[in-house]
């Protein structure tokens, strides 16, 4: 009797175990998923983007700076998902259900957010504020006929991408070089320009892995991106090469930096070959632009390591 009592209380338990496992993962997949489509995520990429930067730069990072990144990246990428709404209710139907009716406030709240971050660039460094308005214009450009008879470029193929990915690397490489008072006391222009580069194909790779996981609903837009042209396989060989080319960069770094480039090269490898096919869009955003969050925690975690050893 005993042991049957016993067996049961330990199914029971096993049981209630196995719900609270499975509401918790619900309750951080919700979370998660709130931080994505609110644009909250994105916004946190920005800031530890230009973190990473600093370091790569072999500066002290300016985390005032860093936050304004993170606002105007919220702000330029929930306005993007205004635009696209139409778009995202095949694609992306839960960030499509979360604006709709929220469109007005969405505006509102991204448009302050806009100039807060220039605010806050603007007090410490006027000519660095001017930095944040690129994504803004490459935006319009973008997207407006610039010479009659001539496409748009957002009508010609990988120029969405690129155009994005120089965007982001200008505001999160030249804030960090130009916000310093003496400029000739900063990095190298070479080592300037290397950090550029850097970011860019990063970036850039990461747009391509977007446009994997919309290439069926871009088909049915007949929106050209590069995996549409060229198809998923041929893609997956762009994105290794040119991950591949940042490996030409490390003798321009030190130490940590060059431990932290290689690193996010190595991980560049992983989720380019495991997001070659359309996976859960939430992994996606969590992997991806998750990367720059991960590679700060983990440079944090080694320096605070390092500490007792440099003491000694």
């Amino acid at each position: 009797m005993l042991k049957c009592n016993a067996y049961l209380i330990n199914k029971i338990f096993k049981c209630e175990l196995r719900q609270l496992s499975f509401l918790a993962l619900n309750s951080i997949r919700d979370l998660l998923s709130f931080l994505s489509v609110s644009s909250l995520f994105i916004g946190g990429t920005g800031f530890f983007k230009t973190y990473i930067a600093y370091l790569l730069l072999a500066m002290k990072p300016n985390l005032f700076n860093c936050l304004a990144v993170f606002l105007v990246s919220f702000s330029v990428y929930t306005l993007d998902k205004i635009a696209d709404m139409d778009k995202d209710v095949a694609s992306m139907p839960t960030r499509a259900r979360f604006l709709k009716g929220r469109r007005d406030l969405a505006i509102v709240y991204s448009s302050l957010a806009y100039l807060l971050s220039i605010i806050i660039i603007f007090v410490g460094r006027p000519l660095s504020s001017s930095l944040l308005l690129v994504p803004m214009a490459a935006n319009i450009v973008y997207g407006t006929r610039l010479i009659p008879g001539f496409p748009r470029l957002k009508d010609i193929p990988v120029m969405k991408n690129a155009i994005v990915a120089l965007s982001w690397a200008i505001v999160t490489v030249l804030i960090p070089v130009t916000y310093q008072y003496q400029l000739s006391l900063g990095p190298s222009p070479s080592l300037v320009f290397v950090v550029i580069y850097f970011m860019f194909i990063k970036t850039f790779i990461d747009t391509v892995l977007y446009d994997i996981r919309d290439e069926a609903a871009d088909r049915i837009n007949n929106v050209r991106t590069i995996p549409v042209l060229i198809g998923l396989k041929n893609t997956t060989k762009v994105l290794l090469i040119l991950n591949s080319t940042l490996i030409l960069g490390l003798p321009w770094f030190e130490g940590l930096s060059r431990f932290l480039v290689l690193s996010l090269i190595i991980y560049g490898y992983a989720y380019i070959l495991y997001f070659r096919e359309r996976r859960d869009p939430l992994l996606l955003d969590l992997c991806v632009e998750g990367e720059w969050m991960l590679a700060s925690l983990l440079l944090v975690g080694i320096m605070k390591c390092l500490e007792p050893s440099l003491l000694v």
